[in-house]
C-alpha cells in the first residue's frame, strides 16, 4: 500500500494548510488514484489536481506520464466543499461563453459591410453632422484668416500630366512638401514629413448604425513616422481629385494611352467630394488626440476643412497661396505639440478648448473605444485575473450591440 496526502486550495499558487490521507494499492494507476482522492474528499465536481514531483515543483496531473514510486502529495484546486462550482470551472465557463460571443459578433459584423468614404453622399454627410450635433459653417465668415502680405504666389499643381489620381499622387505629395517647406514648416528631424497614403488602410468608424472606412491620399505626420501609424498621428490630410478638365487635357496630349471616356471638361467642385471629406475628417478626429486639417484639392483650388468646438469650418475655393500658408501657420502655431510621435489617450490639457471638444466628442466612433475605456478604468480595482475576467464579461454583456474589438480585448485577459 502507499499513502496519498491531499490538500485543498482555491488557487494554484497556494499551499494547502492541512493534509488528508488516503491509502491506495501500490499498483493503482493515475485514474484510480484520482478517483480515490476525489471520492475521499466528496467533491461535487472534478477540480484540477497537481502532483508534487521529485524536484519539488507542482506539476499538472495531465502532464505526468506515470506516478512516482513511494507516497504521493496531491494538491486539489477547487472551492471549499459546499461553496458552489470550483473557481477554475467558473472562469473556464466565462472564457467559453466569450469565445461564442466573439464568433457571433464577428458573423454579425461581417454581414454589415463598411461604406467607403468615397461613396458617402452630401445628404449622408448632413445626417452625420446632425447625429453628432455639429454645424457646418463658412470658415471665411466664422474664423477668417489672412495670408501674409508680400508673399509670392504659389503655382498650381498640374494634374493633367497624369493618367489618373493614383498615378499623380506621388508627385502631388512631393509638391505638398515643397510648398509647406517654403512657407516655413520644418521638414526632417524635429519636424514633419509628408507621406503617400493612398494605398494605406486607415480608418474604420461607426456612426449611428452604419460603418464607414477609408483614408486619405497624402498626409503630414511627425518626422520618422511610417505609414502604418499615420492614422493616429495625422496632422494634415490631403484628398486628391483630378478634374475632368485635367483628364481631358491628358487624353488630348496622350492619344496613345488607353483611357475611359471623359465627362464634360470642368474644374472639380467642393460639392462633388463633400460627403467623402466630411466623413474622413470625422473619422480622423476619432482616431487622433490632436487637431488636424483636411485639404480637398484638384491642384488648382483647395478646400480646407477643420473642426473647432461644435463647428465644421469649410474654407471653400482657396488658392494654393492661401491654402499652404494657412496650413503652415496651423502646424507652426501648435509648436512641438504636433511634432510629437507619442500616441496619447486624451487631448493634452494645454490644448485650447475649442480644439479639444471635437476630439473628445468623436472618440467614441472608433469600434470598441468606449467599452474598452470602461473596462480599462475598472481593471485597477480587480486583484486576480479571475476577478478581471468576471468583471469584464459582466460589462460586455450589458452593451448593445456588443463590439467585437472589445471582446478580443477581454479574451486576452
Amino acid at each position: 500500500m502507499r499513502t496519498v496526502c491531499w490538500g485543498q486550495v482555491s488557487d494554484h499558487s497556494q499551499q494547502p494548510e492541512s493534509w488528508n490521507e488516503v491509502d491506495v494499492d501500490d499498483s493503482a494507476d493515475k485514474a484510480e488514484v484520482r478517483r480515490q482522492v476525489l471520492h475521499d474528499g466528496s467533491f461535487a465536481d472534478s477540480p484540477e489536481l497537481r502532483l508534487l514531483s521529485e524536484g519539488g515543483a507542482w506539476r499538472k496531473w495531465e502532464n505526468c506520464q506515470t506516478l512516482p514510486a513511494g507516497n504521493l502529495k496531491v494538491k486539489v484546486i477547487s472551492q471549499q466543499p459546499g461553496d458552489g462550482q470550483p473557481t477554475t470551472k467558473v472562469i473556464q465557463d466565462l472564457r467559453d461563453e466569450m469565445r461564442l460571443l466573439r464568433s457571433d459578433f464577428a458573423a454579425r459584423y461581417t454581414e454589415a459591410k463598411s461604406i467607403a468614404f468615397s461613396l458617402v453622399s452630401g445628404a449622408a454627410a448632413n445626417q452625420l453632422l446632425e447625429d453628432l450635433h455639429l454645424t457646418e459653417a463658412d470658415g471665411f465668415e466664422e474664423a477668417p484668416f489672412e495670408t501674409p502680405a508680400g508673399v509670392s504666389d504659389i503655382e498650381t499643381f498640374d494634374f493633367s500630366q497624369f493618367v489618373d489620381e493614383d498615378a499623380g499622387t506621388p508627385s502631388f505629395v512631393e509638391y505638398h512638401k515643397k510648398q509647406l517647406q517654403a512657407c516655413g514648416v520644418r521638414m526632417g528631424r524635429s519636424g514633419y514629413k509628408v507621406l503617400d497614403l493612398h494605398k494605406t488602410p486607415m480608418y474604420h468608424v461607426e456612426i449611428g448604425n452604419k460603418r464607414y472606412s477609408g483614408g486619405v491620399d497624402g498626409g503630414v505626420v511627425p518626422y520618422a513616422v511610417r505609414a502604418a501609424s499615420a492614422a493616429k498621428l495625422l496632422r494634415i490630410g490631403f484628398e486628391h481629385k483630378q478634374s475632368t478638365a485635367d483628364k481631358a487635357t491628358f487624353r488630348m496630349n496622350h492619344p496613345d494611352v488607353l483611357q475611359a471616356e471623359v465627362a464634360a471638361p470642368r474644374q472639380y467642385s467642393f460639392k462633388e467630394g463633400r460627403g467623402q471629406v466630411v466623413c474622413c475628417l470625422l473619422a480622423a478626429h476619432a482616431m487622433c488626440q490632436l487637431p488636424l486639417d483636411l485639404d480637398l484639392t484638384d491642384g488648382q483650388q483647395h478646400h480646407l476643412l477643420r473642426l473647432r468646438g461644435d463647428l465644421l469650418l469649410v474654407y471653400e475655393g482657396c488658392t494654393p497661396t492661401q491654402a499652404y500658408h494657412e496650413m503652415a501657420d496651423f502646424l507652426i502655431r501648435q509648436g512641438p505639440m504636433l511634432t510629437s510621435k507619442h500616441t496619447i489617450l486624451e487631448p493634452p490639457a494645454e490644448l485650447e478648448e475649442e480644439l479639444r471638444r471635437p476630439i473628445k466628442k468623436l472618440k467614441g466612433l472608433v469600434q470598441g473605444a468606449a467599452l474598452t475605456d470602461q473596462v480599462q478604468s475598472l481593471m485597477s480595482f480587480c486583484g486576480s485575473t479571475e476577478d478581471q475576467v468576471c468583471m469584464a464579461y459582466e460589462i460586455a454583456r450589458h452593451w448593445a450591440p456588443p463590439i467585437p474589438a472589445c471582446v478580443s480585448f477581454l479574451q486576452e485577459r
